[in-house]
């Protein structure tokens, strides 16, 4: 199983690939970030984003896709805008032939950290610990991606 975890967002989507290697394991295989320019117009920094994931699914042969859901605070322009992220790296997932599972932000934390409710830099060591990284994965979208596919791996392991 390869696992492509997208963190998404219209200025940055973070990104993380994760490969098992065994029934119990699993290991780091690339990670990173997808940013477009706020200058540019939404719908091309909705298609960048699209064809980047898109392309990211191919080049790193995933065979699985996970996404992080929607967290919908107080500002409902905020959650607008991640919606329309979500739905394009979505889209780019599908294009590239992928089924695509969502995962809580709480389901992700208490999956990879043990805790719900636990901070950004909590997720990004427990990855770290988890992927056997030297240090913690950078930028932090890219963390929360890794965790994204851990808890895929994980999941799907528990559900066979």
């Amino acid at each position: 199983m390869r696992i492509l975890g997208i963190d998404p967002g219209l200025n940055t989507t973070g990104w993380g690939v994760v490969q098992t290697t065994g029934s119990n394991d699993c290991a780091w295989a690339a990670h990173g970030a997808i940013r477009t320019k706020p200058a540019d117009a939404k719908t091309h920094r909705l298609v960048q984003l699209r064809d980047a994931v898109c392309r990211l699914a191919r080049e790193h042969q995933a065979t699985h896709g996970a996404i992080e859901a929607g967290y919908v605070g107080a500002n409902a322009r905020s959650a607008m805008t991640l919606g329309e992220a979500r739905a394009a790296c979505i889209l780019g997932l599908a294009d590239a032939g992928l089924e695509v599972v969502e995962y809580s932000p709480a389901l992700v934390k208490s999956t990879v950290a043990g805790y719900g409710r636990g901070e950004k830099s909590q997720v990004a060591e427990m990855v770290r610990l988890q992927l056997r990284l030297e240090k913690a994965p950078t930028p932090e979208d890219a963390a929360d991606a890794l965790a994204v596919a851990i808890t895929h791996w994980a999941h799907a392991r528990l559900s066979r």
